[in-house]
């Protein structure tokens, strides 16, 4: 399997934290890079493996000799980093601010004859910003879902340009210290989305900035330019017209896991409320079947999962909430209105049961595969895949099952001096080619 071009680093640069207008540029190291992103992830994960053979150089002394590309400013810490790649066909990964990239680790695997290898990790700056305490979640927030992702990124000073979907309701969470992140990622847990019934957001970064989107909406193709890659099981994997590239190779990781899905309650959850604001305490059961996910929800395909009659209406998991319509007695503030608008309140029902079962739906079925380097792809995005009927059956027309719409979960740039791909971990909920 060989890509047709390597990515140009057109910037690697780390700088020295005692001198911040030293820096080394490490691209004369031939490094070999992996960029990650992912749609669980809040940052950015860029990992490089580079040889320092060393490089002639004054040192510190004014003196003249070899030494190590990186031993010139002392890396070891959280030194500032800038990148910029291109690949074959002029897309850019621009990450070249000063408040874009820190390192986060490094290790000297090898050293022989003056040589060795350094394997340098390199993270988003808010992973650092995220756990300083001065930056912890103190405040009781109330307020659209968007608008508590807002305080949550100001919270850690971040300029990045941000993604943020509108919540349908309005919700109440206490800071508790929280970090901004783990305040990010509990507000997608409970959030609706506008002209959506199905409850469930997103959170994460790429490198065009942040994300808070709700996944119904993730995978409504409407008005979205869509990529779309082919595997025919030719030799020569030809590209078709009206397709961008050729699936180099993949591998289905989970299809049809359905001892898995049902016992995490994907086709069927039930959920224990509590409320004991009422006059009496109550107990109420609630239960989330498959066919309440296909009538709400947005599914990629046209055939879901469907089980047999006798664990059809069966719950396989649940969990427990103490209801709550929205009226907090907050220290401070005793006179917090109650959400009474049956649209905008923090509906616990609605939202614990539609996203507990839409989070299992959506990831159910998962493919990885590989495709020259593709730099416009970010995680979230949609791209159709047209896959062959068998390795055995090479198709022109392809698989009507496994073929169709799939959203980007987890994305790696990987390249090397030589050659470069993207490999990409794709899910989606259901069977079939939408018309």
């Amino acid at each position: 399997m060989k890509g047709n071009q390597p990515i140009l680093y057109k910037k690697l640069e780390v700088f020295s934290n005692e001198n911040e207008q030293e820096f080394v540029d490490i691209r004369g190291g031939v490094p070999i890079l992996e960029y990650r992103e992912s749609v669980l992830s809040p940052y950015i994960t860029i990992d490089l493996s580079i040889i320092d053979a060393g490089t002639a150089s004054p040192a510190k002394d004014g003196s003249r000799g070899t030494i190590g590309l990186l031993e010139s400013i002392k890396l070891q810490a959280d030194e500032k980093f800038k990148l910029i790649l291109e690949d074959q066909y002029g897309n850019k990964i621009d990450l070249s601010k000063d408040t874009d990239l820190k390192v986060a680790k490094t290790t000297f695997a090898t050293t022989s004859n003056r040589q060795s290898t350094v394997m340098i990790r390199v993270v988003s700056k808010e992973a650092y910003d995220n756990i300083l305490l001065k930056n912890r979640m103190t405040d009781s927030y109330i307020g659209k879902g968007d608008v508590i992702i807002n305080n949550a990124l100001d919270s850690i000073g971040t300029e990045k340009d941000r993604f943020l979907e509108t919540t349908k309701n309005d919700i109440q969470l206490n800071g508790d210290k929280r970090y901004p992140f783990e305040m990010c990622l509990e507000v997608q847990k409970v959030s609706v989305p506008n002209g959506l019934k199905s409850a469930g957001y997103l959170f994460w970064e790429t490198s065009k900035g942040y994300n808070f989107k709700s996944l119904d909406r993730m995978f409504d193709e409407t008005g979205k330019t869509i990529k779309k890659f082919v595997e025919t099981g030719f030799a020569d994997q030809t590209i078709f017209p009206g397709y961008n590239g050729k699936i180099l190779k993949s591998s289905f990781l989970r299809i049809n896991d359905t001892l898995k899905q049902f016992e995490e309650g994907a086709y069927n959850t039930e959920l224990d409320l509590f409320d004991i604001l009422g006059s009496d305490i109550k107990f109420q059961t609630i239960d989330r079947t498959a066919e309440d996910y296909e009538n709400d929800g947005i599914i990629a395909g046209t055939s879901p999962v469907v089980l047999s009659d006798i664990y059809r209406n069966e719950p396989t998991d649940s969990f427990n909430v103490i209801k709550d319509d929205g009226q907090k007695i907050i220290p401070g503030n005793p006179t917090l209105p109650e959400l009474n608008d049956e649209n905008l309140k923090f509906d616990i029902v609605s939202t614990k049961t539609q996203s507990h079962q839409n989070y299992r739906q959506k990831f159910s079925i998962s493919v990885n595969i590989v495709i020259d380097a593709d730099l416009s792809l970010s995680a979230g995005d949609l791209i159709f895949c047209k896959f062959p009927e068998t390795a055995q059956k090479p198709s022109v027309t392809g698989s009507t099952k496994d073929s169709g719409i799939y959203m980007i979960a987890d994305l790696c740039h990987y390249s090397t001096p030589t050659q470069a791909f993207t490999g990409l971990n794709l899910v989606r909920d259901s069977y079939g080619v939408k018309n």
